[in-house]
């Protein structure tokens, strides 16, 4: 499956910031327009034909933007282009996070130099070689009966509620990671994992593996940390929920989709 948009757009970043020319109608620079930015790129690249074949780079951060662009987060993309345009730039910002973390030698610092058709960093010294970082995590829709397990972060804007989420760590299998998470982060344990779905999470290279599972024992006990507070839901007793933007989103309305409350 392919994705792609006419007239030889650019995924242009400045700032971590998409540039374009006008928010509505959504416009992206041009290859009319590459003399205003082409030779000053930091780092560049084109994606592959899955995620629109679009070239991309990054302008300097310290120069302004060429004029007559506007920056706009990654999050508001997906409602202003939809969710085709909104992975075909996730994809260019970890690219591009990816490129300009790899200038040196993590081994021994060298510098290093592109290799493997754009997608690895080689080191002449060494031969360490550096591939594009790639952070899974796990996202969990756990369920108790006909109530939904939310939790509320610190972090979250105010009033909203979640599914819980942790990144995976080293030697662990997904599924003990949906155990370590949920009971590190509200005191109970789950049974019955099973996968739902994945997305790529470009903030700033993160992969969402959704699961759901259900309740096995234990009583809810937030951790204070990661989680200030949870509950079980019913569809009657909804809190805020994240946007349709996200996994955790899709996770919720699968399990409203199945409930006739």
């Amino acid at each position: 499956m392919t994705f792609s948009r006419p007239g030889g757009e650019w995924l242009l970043f400045h700032k971590d910031l998409l540039l374009v020319k006008s928010k509505t109608p959504l416009s992206l620079p041009s290859s009319e327009d590459e003399p205003l930015f082409r030779d000053r790129l930091t780092v560049s690249g084109i994606l592959p034909p899955t995620r629109g074949s679009f070239p991309w780079g990054e302008y300097p951060g310290d120069d302004a933007p060429p004029p007559g662009y506007e920056g706009v987060g990654l999050r508001e993309l997906w409602a202003l282009g939809g969710e085709p345009l909104f992975h075909a730039a996730g994809t260019a910002f970890q690219m591009m996070d990816w490129k300009r973390n790899s200038r040196f030698c993590p081994r021994c610092g060298a510098p290093m130099n592109l290799a493997d058709s754009d997608r690895a960093y080689g080191c002449p010294e060494c031969a360490y070689m550096a591939y594009p970082i790639l952070s899974p995590a796990v996202i969990v829709a756990v369920t108790r009966d006909d109530r939904l397990l939310l939790a509320r972060s610190p972090h979250f804007p105010k009033g909203r509620y979640s599914v819980l989420a942790g990144f995976v760590e080293p030697g662990e299998s997904l599924e003990e990671t949906v155990e370590r998470e949920i009971f590190e982060e509200v005191g109970i344990r789950v049974k019955n994992i099973a996968y739902f779905g994945s997305q790529p999470w470009p903030f700033p290279h993160s992969l969402m593996l959704g699961f759901t599972a259900e309740w096995a024992g234990g009583e809810l006990a937030p951790d204070g940390k990661e989680i200030e507070d949870a509950g079980w839901f019913t569809p009657r007793t909804m809190p805020e929920i994240p946007p349709s933007i996200s996994i955790s989103r899709r996770l919720i309305e699968h399990w409203l989709a199945g409930r006739k409350e």
